[in-house]
């Protein structure tokens, strides 16, 4: 009688699940049911799971890979004045130094 084959099981905390080419790091969060029910509409409607809906949400809050928060939201402002750009600190900060 054969003996059955053995098999070395790691456990860790974290779960990484090999997606297309990915690594993804298995969570867990909590919604109340109205931000569930807004969710799940919200995935349905796009033809995504929640959790796609999810990843997506946290992608556009995050900033893209190698940029700075801030750029985020450079040009996001116009003013209409081509010279806005020499007086930044007064729009900014309310004067000038």
């Amino acid at each position: 009688m054969a003996r059955p084959a053995t098999r070395n099981v790691v456990t860790t905390l974290d779960v990484i699940i090999n997606a297309e080419g990915d690594n993804m790091i298995r969570t867990q969060i909590s919604l109340d049911e109205h931000e569930y029910s807004l969710a799940k509409q919200q995935a349905r409607s796009l033809g995504i799971s929640v959790a796609e809906f999810v990843r997506r949400a946290v992608r556009e809050a995050l900033p893209a890979r190698g940029e700075t928060a801030w750029m985020r939201f450079a040009g996001l402002v116009e003013t209409g004045d081509l010279q806005s750009s020499r007086s930044v600190d007064e729009i900014v900060y309310g004067q000038k130094d």
